[in-house]
C-alpha cells in the first residue's frame, strides 16, 4: 500500500492539518486583533457580557509607583548558566543551538491595559517572576499583594537539607511567619490609636498599611497573609526552553489573528514545563484540565494531547479566541482562561460591570479568589520580566527551535515500528511525539490511521519509502484486542457505560458477546470496555457558552457534560395519550378564536368533535382540544 507524507507547514491555521513547505522559522508579523463576530450566536450571560466589556479609555493608564515599606535586604541569586547538554559535541536528540534572547514582542496597552488598581500587583509579581529565588517565601497580603511582611531565605538549608527536610522546615517556617504578622496584626490593632507606644515591629506592620483607610483595616488583615515562594530561577530556565516552541506557538496564534504576547501565558501556567502536571490534574505548557481538554482536543486511552506543547497550543489559541468572542475584552478573557467563561460572565452580570477592575473591586464571590483576581497581573509581570530579561537574569540564551516533518500514518502501526521508521532514538521520537499513552508506547494498543507522526528535519522521505516496505507483520487494519475493565455499580447500564468511556454501545455488546438489544447486567459484574476511536487533532466549533472552559486550576470540579451520542437506537417509549382538553363556549366565541387560543388548527377541533364543515357551536357547548402541534 503507498504511504503519503505532508511537509509541516508553520503558518498552518490548525497546528500539523495542512501540507506545505517546511518553514518552521516563518512567523507572521502580528495580525489585527479579534473581534467578536456579530454573526456569532451566544448564550444570553454571554451575550450581556460581551455588550458590556468595552474598556473606556481612561481606563487604560500607565503602571504607578508605588512606596514598598523597607525589607530585609535579600540577595539575588546567579543568573542559570546555558544548559552544557544543549551545545554538548555529540549529543544525542534533535540539533538544539542556543542564541541569545531576541525582543519579546511590544505589549499593545489598548489590547492589555494596565489598571491603576493592579500596579501594585504587577509590582509584586515582578518581584516573585524576577528577583524571588526558589528556595525564597514571601510572606504578604492576599488583599494588598505589594504588602510584604517578611521574606524567608532558605537557600543554604537548601545547600544542607534534603528536599523532604527542606520541604517540611519552609513549611514550618512559613507557618510561623504568618502566625508572627497576625500577632503583630492583632497587638498594632489595640494600638492604633497610639503608635508613639508600638515597639519598632510593630511600627513597622503600621506603616504597611499607611495607605488603608479604616479604623478595623489592621484586624481585617489577621489571617489574610499567605507565602509566596519565588520563581527566578523556573523563569530563566522558561526562557531558554520557550525558544524551542515559540516561533510556532507565534505562526499559530497568528494564524487566528490573535495577539502574539499570548504566547507568553504559558510563562504563568507552567514555565514551559512540557511535562508539567498539577495536584489537581491539569497537564502540559497550558494546563489544560481534563474537562476542558475534551472540548478541544484528543484526551482517550490512546493520547493525551494537553502534553503536546504544539497540538495543546492549537487548543489554547481557539479556548482564548471564544473567550475574548465571548467577553469582548482580553483582560477578562484572560481571567476567564483561570476562573472560567460563565464565571466572569456571571461576576459581570452581578455587579453591573463592564470590565477587569469592576470584577475585583465589587464580585465577593468564594470561588473568585486570590488566583483569579491576580491572574491578569501574573500575565503582565511575566511579559514585562521576558522583556527585560537582561536586567533580571543577566546574559541569557534561548534554544532553536525543533525542526521535524510530519508523515500520516495509514494503517494500524506499532509505535516502536514508527520510531524505527524515522531513524530517532527513543528519547527525541518521544520529545517530537509526547501525546501517545503508556499503552501506545508501550505496545499494548496501535498508533491508528490518519495519525499525523512528526521525524526529524529531512527525514520523511526515507520514512516513506521504508513504510511502503512493511509488511502484514507490521500493520494492521484492526486495533489490538485491549480493554479497560469496568465494575458494574448500581444503576448502570450499557448506554451509561458507553457514555462514560465514549464508546459505542455496539463495542461494549460486541467485546462482552451479549446477543439481547437490551442486556441485563449484574451487579458487580465486570464488563470489558474497548478503547475508544477518535479523530485527529484540530479545530473544534464549540458554542459560545455552551460550555465551561476553565483552564483553572481552582474550578476542576465542575465537568463539561460528554458531547457523544450512542450510536445504538434507543428503544422506542411509547407516549401516553393525553387526555384531551376540554373549552367551554362562551357567548360570542368562533371556533377560529378557539384554535388561535389553543395554538391549534379549526380542522383539528373540528375532527375531534365530530363538527361538519360548517362547524357549528352553540354557547356553552363543551368542546373537546386536541393536543398542539
Amino acid at each position: 500500500m503507498s504511504f503519503s507524507f505532508s511537509w509541516y507547514r508553520a503558518a498552518s491555521v490548525a497546528t500539523l492539518l495542512a501540507t506545505g513547505t517546511v518553514s518552521a522559522q516563518q512567523v507572521p508579523p502580528p495580525a489585527a486583533p479579534l473581534q467578536p463576530s456579530p454573526a456569532t450566536a451566544v448564550n444570553p450571560a454571554a451575550a450581556d457580557a460581551a455588550s458590556a466589556t468595552a474598556v473606556p479609555a481612561e481606563a487604560v493608564l500607565p503602571p504607578v509607583a508605588t512606596p514598598e515599606p523597607s525589607l530585609p535586604t535579600v540577595a539575588v541569586p546567579a543568573p542559570i548558566a546555558p544548559d552544557p547538554a544543549a551545545t554538548a559535541p555529540g549529543a544525542q536528540g534533535p540539533a538544539v543551538t542556543v542564541r541569545r534572547l531576541p525582543p519579546a514582542p511590544v505589549m499593545d496597552e489598548r489590547l492589555f491595559p494596565r489598571y491603576d488598581i493592579l500596579a501594585p500587583n504587577v509590582a509584586f509579581w515582578t518581584r516573585v517572576f524576577g528577583e524571588w529565588s526558589e528556595n525564597q517565601s514571601a510572606v504578604h497580603s492576599t488583599e494588598y499583594p505589594n504588602k510584604v511582611f517578611e521574606v524567608l531565605d532558605f537557600r543554604n538549608e537548601a545547600l544542607e537539607m534534603s528536599p523532604v527536610q527542606l520541604s517540611r522546615y519552609r513549611a514550618a517556617q512559613e507557618s510561623d511567619a504568618k502566625a508572627r504578622i497576625d500577632r503583630l496584626l492583632k497587638q498594632v490593632h489595640e494600638l492604633r490609636n497610639a503608635p508613639e507606644q508600638m515597639n519598632e515591629q510593630q511600627r513597622r506592620v503600621y506603616r504597611l498599611y499607611a495607605d488603608v483607610n479604616g479604623d478595623n483595616r489592621f484586624k481585617n488583615a489577621i489571617g489574610t497573609f499567605r507565602a509566596q515562594r519565588g520563581l527566578k530561577e523556573r523563569t530563566a530556565l522558561a526562557l531558554q526552553t520557550s525558544g524551542s516552541y515559540l516561533p510556532e506557538m507565534e505562526s499559530i496564534f497568528g494564524s487566528y489573528r490573535l495577539p502574539i504576547q499570548l504566547t507568553r501565558l504559558p510563562l504563568v501556567e507552567s514555565s514551559f514545563n512540557v511535562d508539567a502536571y498539577s495536584k489537581v490534574g491539569a497537564a502540559g505548557l497550558w494546563q489544560f484540565i481534563p474537562s476542558s481538554a475534551k472540548i478541544y482536543m484528543r484526551l482517550n486511552e490512546l493520547v493525551d494531547d494537553r502534553r503536546d506543547p504544539w497540538t495543546s497550543t492549537d487548543a489554547a489559541a481557539r479556548h482564548l479566541r471564544d473567550d475574548y468572542a465571548a467577553l469582548g475584552a482580553w483582560p477578562l478573557a484572560l481571567t476567564a482562561y483561570n476562573h472560567g467563561r460563565g464565571g466572569i460572565a456571571k461576576g459581570l452580570r452581578e455587579t453591573g460591570g463592564t470590565s477587569l477592575p469592576d470584577l475585583i473591586r465589587g464580585y465577593d464571590a468564594k470561588s473568585f479568589g486570590f488566583a483569579s483576581r491576580n491572574f491578569y497581573a501574573e500575565f503582565l509581570a511575566a511579559s514585562d520580566v521576558e522583556r527585560n530579561w537582561k536586567q533580571h537574569f543577566g546574559e541569557i540564551v534561548r534554544r532553536e527551535p525543533l525542526r521535524f516533518d510530519t508523515v500520516e500514518t495509514k494503517n494500524y502501526v506499532p509505535y516502536e515500528t514508527l520510531r524505527r521508521l524515522c531513524n530517532a532514538d527513543d528519547d527525541v521520537f518521544r520529545r517530537l511525539n509526547p501525546a501517545y499513552r503508556p499503552e501506545v508506547i508501550e505496545g499494548k494498543l496501535y498508533v491508528p490511521p490518519g495519525h499525523l507522526i512528526r521525524v526529524p528535519a529531512g527525514h520523511a522521505n526515507a520514512f516513506n519509502v521504508a513504510y511502503s516496505k512493511l509488511g502484514s507483520s507490521e500493520r494492521f487494519d484492526t486495533q489490538r484486542s485491549f480493554f479497560l475493565l469496568h465494575k458494574v455499580g448500581k444503576g448502570d447500564s450499557i448506554g451509561k457505560i458507553a457514555r462514560q468511556y465514549g464508546v459505542s454501545q455496539a463495542a461494549i455488546k460486541s467485546a462482552n458477546g451479549f446477543k439481547d438489544a437490551n442486556p441485563k447486567l449484574r451487579l458487580g459484574a465486570v464488563l470489558k470496555v474497548p478503547p475508544r476511536e477518535e479523530s485527529r487533532p484540530g479545530p473544534v466549533v464549540v458554542a459560545l457558552g455552551e460550555s465551561k472552559p476553565t483552564l483553572t486550576r481552582e474550578q476542576n470540579d465542575e465537568v463539561v457534560a460528554e458531547r457523544i451520542r450512542d450510536e445504538e437506537p434507543k428503544p422506542a417509549q411509547k407516549k401516553k395519550k393525553a387526555a384531551p382538553r376540554l373549552h367551554k363556549v362562551r357567548s360570542g366565541q368562533t371556533l377560529g378564536e378557539i384554535a388561535k387560543q389553543y395554538k391549534v388548527s379549526v380542522a383539528d377541533i373540528r375532527a375531534a368533535n365530530g363538527l361538519n364543515e360548517r362547524g357549528q357551536i352553540k354557547v356553552g357547548q363543551q368542546l373537546k382540544i386536541p393536543p398542539a402541534g
